[in-house]
């Protein structure tokens, strides 16, 4: 997963961060599920938004927002994961997941 986030346009990547986000959002609906395991969810998606943030104002995409982004998406359910993981393999800009542009 992190040489598809390393080789990722910028755009890709802010989708790729809010999708994994999204999915935490998800996670953290589980029911069995006591408060430290939604605390943990809550600290994931705290480092992800502010990993979206400097994406956003971009600030340079160094080998620490790599690895940070890659470290916090990974823990994302593998069912949940797929999702995400589709967008930082569109071709480009306005393409959808899997899908050639013309």
């Amino acid at each position: 997963m992190r040489d598809l986030i390393e080789g990722a346009s910028r755009e890709s990547l802010v989708e790729f961060v809010l999708a994994v986000i999204h999915g935490c959002t998800i996670m953290a609906r589980e029911p069995d599920w006591n408060d430290d395991q939604r605390a943990v969810i809550n600290n994931r998606i705290h480092y992800l938004v502010g990993h979206a943030l400097a994406l956003v104002r971009a600030r340079e995409i160094d080998a620490w927002t790599i690895d940070g982004i890659a470290e916090h998406s990974g823990k994302l359910s593998p069912s949940l994961l797929q999702q995400p993981l589709a967008l930082l393999k569109k071709r480009g800009p306005g393409s959808r997941p899997g899908r050639r542009r013309s």
